[in-house]
């Protein structure tokens, strides 16, 4: 049973349906076990992946400012920052339908911090 009535099921992939912010909330106010660690797991995943993306966009905002130097490596920083976007959207789905499926669904290093959380 899960504290706000819905199935376990849906609880473990809502937990992963905006991302980090999603994670949050189920990990602040959902009680049942399961639901909490797939929370922490959104939580510390799509987290950190959003600061990297953060911290990228500024590092491509400041080189941007430099003439040809600031260019080239902005070039590949927005490449980068792309790749990342899509593999975001691509670990979303898969970590929603793996919720959904499998209970005890681990990505291989994020599930380590989420453990700690839990």
């Amino acid at each position: 049973m899960t504290t706000l009535g819905l199935d376990e099921r849906l609880e473990r992939a809502l937990a992963y349906a905006l991302f980090w912010i999603s994670g949050l909330i189920l990990f602040l106010v959902e009680k049942n076990r399961n639901v909490r660690w797939h929370a922490a797991q959104s939580l510390v995943t799509f987290g950190a992946l959003s600061l990297a993306v953060l911290l990228l966009q500024f590092l491509h905002g400041l080189l941007s400012l430099l003439p040809l130097l600031g260019w080239l490596i902005g070039f590949g920083l927005s490449l980068l920052i792309n790749l990342l976007g899509w593999l975001m959207l691509l670990l979303w789905l898969w970590l929603m339908l793996m919720a959904w499926l499998r209970p005890d669904y681990r990505l291989p290093f994020f599930s380590r911090l989420a453990d700690s959380l839990v």
